[in-house]
């Protein structure tokens, strides 16, 4: 639900059990008369009849879970008159969660999974709202402690803990936190001694060795299991945090194993361990023995809480639009529902004069109805197709250069939130957004498809080669700018056919391509991003170069293959760094470099990554042929 600031609903009354958690702004609620304050990440249960008001102070979000319990029949008496006595499902309370965000997360899984239920997905949402009962009442379950306010590490040591599995970025906590990435990696090391992505690294190395130890699984599913897609890039992770390859650690382990348990069995414990009921983090694990806060709790006794535990009610979910007139709340001052994942304004003007769209890509085939809106983009170079077309998408992942966008769109993508980067998009946040379509590439994510349709309506293109033209006719036409996409199209082809009729005699140019990092030295050839253009142009490639290939990884005793009558090169080096640097000051002193021609004719020009080779879309195409009018002075 939403409430505008000043926005008043008036004389709901309650249907059901019902929880609500605020997730933005803040209101002032009254529950059969008696005030409240309620501010982002509190929770407030009420019971059935109640009547609520409430005064939005400033625009108000929040989720209205309501369900009803009842006894299973036939029920013990004791239950029975414990269930009259001290009934949970009618009293008033209100609290701040331990762990907002997966508050967050499970509310919103539970509102997508609502939206067109079958049996099954309202099983699925009733096991979701048993776990949120379960972080409830555990919470409510420490002695001394009424509210614990939340804190940021904890918060995110949490969600990693959940989530290791999945790609997690620095920045994409800080986003679900709502606060810097600097204030995260400043509070994190202050309290836990390391940064969070060191800490992840640690909890994902832990839950490798205990696989390592405990299964019998490949490298391969391991590493998959704990977050690492590439084993290789697994096994130096591994490497480097405990001094040997998961190999050798597993063989270590079997020998130090067999020589003090002679018998299979003996390896497990003779009687089960304890319930874990805390994180085995430090820090974590303490939380319990803080006091602070001022309670809001209803005060009665604790055997509410235990009638809540020990009776086995059955949960039959109701959503506010059914049941009747009474299960929706209305407002003095046109208060709207929260849309629905795949409903915004413009899709909803469109949606008649726009039929819905089968459309074929590198995963199959989906149907979009009417105009997506609210998109999100899993590419740099679907970002500037975008853009191109007028779209400005509601998340997209960060820039391989820059903070976090190319400087040549940083301007468009205000307000455009980060949902990670090309290779560990943030599902989570992604699912926040509520997308009406996302945009993403097979190459980059086809293992998280599944999930992603799960979230909005998906298409993948099939590759990201040099020819960006491509996937930008993909991309138009999802987004339903067909139109203007074959003008930008034109525009830019245009520009081309002008700049080779005025390039002449200069076309005949050997353009050599190269780029420095601090692990590879490569050499670019005509299937890349800039050899498109090149060859577009009809400019000449040396030879090493001419081929419809990507690249070639250089060793030094093959510098000759980097000469040319000019040498454009890049550099990948991350900001604050100079590993590249180093390698391009190594390369270049070297005598076989010294020697090339094109190094003699002092032609070597060092130019822009982003443009020259990441950024990969309309834009940085353009811009790319600016660069190249000017070096090559056409009029």
């Amino acid at each position: 639900m939403m409430l505008e600031p000043g926005e008043v609903m008036r004389g709901y009354r309650v249907p059901t059990s019902a929880f609500l958690y605020v997730t933005s702004g803040s209101a002032q609620m009254y529950m059969d008369g008696v005030e409240s304050r309620m501010e982002r990440f509190h929770v407030l249960h009420v019971g059935k009849g109640l009547s609520l008001d409430i005064v939005a102070a400033e625009q108000l979000e929040y989720f209205m879970v309501l369900y009803k319990a009842t006894l299973p029949l036939p029920s013990r008496f004791e239950l029975v008159s414990l269930m009259e006595r001290e009934n949970p499902f009618q009293l008033r309370y209100s609290l701040s969660p331990k762990f907002p965000i997966s508050w967050l997360e499970k509310l919103e899984h539970m509102y997508q999974t609502w939206q067109a239920p079958s049996p099954l997905d309202k099983f699925k949402v009733k096991t979701l709202f048993y776990q949120l009962l379960y972080e409830l009442l555990e919470q409510l379950h420490e002695k001394g402690v009424d509210v614990i306010p939340p804190d940021l590490v904890s918060q995110a040591v949490y969600y990693m803990e959940e989530h290791y599995q999945e790609p997690v970025t620095l920045e994409a906590l800080a986003d679900m936190l709502e606060c810097t990435s600097r204030q995260l990696l400043r509070l994190f090391k202050n309290q836990m001694d390391t940064s969070p992505i060191e800490y992840l690294i640690q909890l994902r190395v832990n839950k490798a060795k205990e696989l390592l130890i405990y299964t019998d699984r490949t490298l391969k599913e391991i590493s998959e299991s704990v977050g690492y897609a590439d084993s290789y890039y697994f096994s130096r992770i591994f490497k480097k945090q405990e001094g040997v390859s998961p190999k050798s650690f597993k063989e270590s382990y079997d020998r130090e194993w067999r020589r003090n348990n002679p018998f299979p069995v003996s390896k497990y414990s003779i009687v089960a361990g304890g319930l874990r009921r805390y994180s085995s983090n430090g820090y974590e694990n303490h939380y319990h023995y803080k006091k602070e806060g001022d309670s809001q709790m209803y005060k009665k006794t604790r055997a509410w809480m235990t009638t809540m535990v020990v009776i086995c009610f059955t949960l039959l979910l109701s959503a506010c639009s059914t049941g009747g007139s009474t299960a929706t709340p209305t407002a003095t001052n046109g208060v709207t529902p929260l849309p629905a994942a795949s409903s915004s304004p413009s899709a909803a003007a469109n949606k008649e004069a726009d039929a819905p769209r089968v459309i074929k890509h590198a995963m199959g085939e989906t149907t979009i109805k009417g105009t997506p809106s609210r998109i999100v983009i899993l590419t740099n170079e679907g970002t500037e197709a975008l853009l191109a077309v007028g779209v400005k998408p509601v998340g997209a992942v960060m820039s391989w250069i820059g903070e976090p966008w190319y400087d040549h769109i940083k301007n468009d993508m205000q307000n455009v939130t980060v949902v990670g980067d090309e290779l560990q998009p943030n599902l989570e946040l992604i699912a926040s957004l509520k997308p009406d379509l996302i945009i993403g590439n097979k190459v980059r994510q086809e293992k998280i498809y599944d999930q992603l349709k799960q979230i909005a309506p998906t298409v993948f293109a099939a590759d990201l080669v040099g020819d960006w033209k491509v996937n930008f006719k993909l991309y138009s036409e999802v987004v339903n700018k067909k139109d203007e996409g074959e003008k930008a199209m034109a525009a830019f082809d245009k520009r081309v056919a002008e700049v080779k009729a005025k390039l002449g005699s200069k076309a005949a140019t050997k353009v050599s391509l190269a780029r420095f990092s601090a692990t590879q030295v490569r050499i670019y050839q005509k299937q890349t991003f800039a050899g498109v253009l090149l060859g577009q142009l009809g400019f000449a490639r040396p030879e090493s170069q001419d081929k419809d290939s990507f690249i070639e990884v250089m060793k030094k005793e093959n510098i000759a293959k980097m000469d040319g009558d000019v040498l454009f090169y890049f550099v990948s080096e991350a900001k604050g760094k100079t590993d590249a640097a180093n390698v391009v000051k190594e390369w270049m002193n070297d005598p076989l470099f010294k020697n090339l021609n094109v190094v003699k004719a002092n032609k070597v020009v060092q130019v822009d990554e982003g443009i020259w080779n990441s950024a990969g879309g309309y834009k940085a195409a353009n811009l790319l042929l600016d660069e190249l009018i000017k070096y090559f002075d056409v009029k």
